[in-house]
């Protein structure tokens, strides 16, 4: 040994911080932004799996006689048995929201909204982009004019759904550009040389703008022959109907906006005895698309049942 003292290697080396037994190695090495993000993500996966069951859960089947089914967290059990007893050959499907959940839907869209064209009124004022069909009047037969017929049923319906507070706009053959309301009705009557050809039809825009308004065709449809006891004419669908112009928004301006559904209705036929004799008490024809119309709404909960 040198006069020199010895010195110790580990002398120099900064103490090691205890760390507690059960805290992993890797714990003492994660940044805190990285803890928070994880906690974060965390929290939200489990908010988005919290709102996918509420949707689940809160869809409903409506059973036999006219009852629904409205699943809640506390009845998954008896919603899902409901669902499972009413779909083989359930008269119809819908879709529930939870009574709150409906009632603030509701509460922001404000009242329900109807428009009602009377086929062919005024339509020598149509604009520019529909000028071809200004000389679109409408069918006559033996004296009697379609518009008119139209617009007796229209004025009686609209004076029906007001009765409910639903605000109603009357609309002439010209559209208001992208039209919007929770639903259209186009009224129309159809004429025929053939005067054995009779009863009801109808179409929405082809194919469908909104699986709405399959659903609203199939309620006006259901209702119309119920009430009216005319038989299905829907093999005389034309494609002028699939094509409505007032529901073509892609080519037209004056159309009905896309998300709202619309359907053209045929109910009989100017030229047909039986058909003529319905027509000529507009308030029954009235009384049939009334009842339609509020089994859609309440079908796509924008009404109660009730309604």
């Amino acid at each position: 040994m040198t006069g020199e003292e010895r010195r110790d290697p580990l002398a120099s080396r900064p103490p090691r911080t205890a760390r507690p037994v059960d805290e992993p190695p890797e714990a003492a090495e994660r940044p805190p932004g990285l803890l928070r993000r994880r906690k974060l993500l965390g929290r939200g996966f489990l908010v988005a799996m919290a709102l996918l069951l509420t949707v689940n859960v809160a869809t409903a089947v409506r059973e036999r006689g006219g009852e629904f089914a409205a699943a809640t967290f506390g009845i998954v059990t008896d919603g899902l048995r409901r669902v499972a007893q009413a779909l083989p050959g359930a008269g119809e499907v819908r879709v529930y929201r939870a009574g709150p959940v409906r009632w603030l839907a509701n509460r922001i869209a404000g009242p329900v909204r109807v428009g009602l064209q009377v086929g062919h009124l005024d339509a020598g004022s149509q604009p520019e982009e529909l000028a071809s069909l200004r000389y679109s009047t409408g069918g006559h037969y033996a004296g009697l004019d379609e518009v008119s017929v139209n617009a007796a049923i229209v004025d009686a319906l609209a004076a029906r759904l007001r009765a409910r507070g639903a605000v109603v706009d009357v609309l002439p053959a010209t559209v208001p550009p992208r039209y919007r309301a929770d639903l259209v009705i186009s009224v129309h009557i159809d004429s025929n040389p053939d005067t054995s050809r009779s009863g009801y039809k109808s179409a929405h825009f082809w194919p469908a703008r909104s699986p709405r308004e399959v659903q609203l065709k199939l309620q006006i449809d259901r209702a119309v022959l119920k009430a009216t006891r005319m038989s299905d004419d829907d093999a005389n669908v034309s494609g002028n109907m699939f094509e409505y112009y007032a529901f073509n928004d892609r080519r037209f301006e004056h159309a009905v906006d896309r998300g709202t559904p619309a359907l053209l209705v045929e109910l009989g036929y100017l030229s047909n005895p039986a058909d003529r004799r319905l027509l000529e008490t507009p308030d029954a024809l009235a009384a049939a698309l009334e009842d339609g119309i509020a089994r859609y709404l309440a079908s796509v909960g924008r009404v109660p049942d009730k309604w």
